[in-house]
């Protein structure tokens, strides 16, 4: 779907998510919008009942829909000119929506995805993105960085970039990229969360801390070795930023069958994350990673019993207790430190969609 089709298609939409609620909006957008919603719904007062044939642009009205459903609902004539825009609000049960939906579809509207309905109307391609991704923001912080580039603020670093080239100014230019391109990482996860594994051998405490940064029992504690036989994950907020931590399996080389498989899964896991936390107990003798990465960092854990090696050799661990929760503020700084060293500011300009981010 083009924006350039509206002038010749009316289209019907459902803004409101796809679930039981109080409350659906639906929009009607195009040449022949009022038209047809003035023949299938009429005003409940006992004076009038037809639609105006001229609303006035934000005019409220309750009114009433036939057919199967006879249901009550608000009309609002959001605008007229130069292309009629008419927004229905009406009971949010999926019944109700599909319902009124069909009616619109046979008197000539054609039905679309709330993103469709967008791309027609946001003026232009960026805008509408921004929106769509909106919808899927998953913290505050996420959410007003999309509202910024909404507003403009990655429409308006391209414009500067764009007329700095055409001036020949190169060093502007340069600097304009470098902003953008030291933000395209943070861009990808706002509505994608974050990806933190918990690693190390077994019995340092891995579960333990996902359910203290966590705040409540997301995995299962035992004494006893090889208890966390499969990824477990829970999305929790850092500094808000999302994060996905992943509980693994801890590793060892005599694990049986079952818990080698989890094992096989962990270190799949291990590669594919974005950060990587390698569990040590400070009580027990040190199980140091078999592998380097640029994404892998030492968190110490049981501080609060008496040591059995310097945690010093564990070079920029944090130290933490799962069991008291000392440290554990610390270790989110620091998470969301190593997750986004440089984070935007606000009204920045951000890629924020793989496509935006690679062109």
């Amino acid at each position: 779907m083009s924006a350039s089709q509206p002038d010749s298609l009316t289209y019907a939409a459902c803004l409101t998510p796809a679930a039981t609620g109080a409350i659906a909006s639906l929009v009607v957008y195009g040449p022949q919008a009022w038209e047809i919603v003035r023949r299938l719904i009429h005003l409940s007062s006992k004076t009038q009942q037809e639609l105006p044939g001229d609303p006035a642009p934000g005019q409220i009205m309750l009114a009433r829909i036939g057919g199967e459903i006879a249901e009550q609902l608000v009309v609002t004539a959001k605008q007229i000119r130069p292309i009629p825009l008419v927004e229905l609000h009406c009971h949010g049960g999926r019944e109700v929506v599909r319902a009124v939906l069909e009616l619109l579809e046979k008197e000539g509207a054609r039905l679309c995805s709330w993103q469709a309905f967008l791309d027609l109307t946001a003026g232009d391609a960026v805008r509408a993105a921004a929106a769509a991704e909106l919808a899927g923001a998953l913290t505050v912080r996420t959410a007003s960085i999309l509202l910024d580039q909404f507003h403009g603020a990655f429409a308006t670093a391209i414009n500067k970039l764009m007329a700095s080239c055409e001036r020949e100014d190169v060093e502007s230019g340069r600097r304009l990229l470098q902003e953008l391109q030291r933000h395209i990482k943070t861009g990808q996860h706002l509505t994608r969360p974050w990806q933190v594994v918990i690693a190390g051998a077994p019995n340092v405490g891995k579960s333990s801390l996902v359910n203290a940064l966590a705040g409540y029992q997301r995995c299962i504690v035992s004494p006893l070795p090889g208890t966390t036989r499969d990824v477990v994950t829970t999305v929790i907020a850092v500094d808000g930023w999302p994060v996905e931590l992943a509980d693994t399996a801890g590793l060892r080389h005599d694990a049986g069958t079952l818990e080698q498989m989890g094992i096989g899964r962990a270190e799949e896991a291990l590669h594919s994350a974005d950060l990587c936390l390698w569990v040590l107990d400070a009580a027990a003798q040190a199980h140091w990673p078999a592998f380097q990465s640029a994404s892998l960092r030492y968190v110490v854990n049981k501080i609060d019993l008496a040591p059995l090696w310097d945690p010093g050799q564990a070079a920029g661990a944090v130290q933490v207790s799962a069991k008291t929760g000392a440290g554990i503020p610390e270790l989110c700084a620091a998470m969301a430190h190593w997750l986004v060293p440089e984070p935007p500011p606000a009204g920045a300009a951000v890629p924020f969609t793989p496509a935006l981010g690679a062109a």
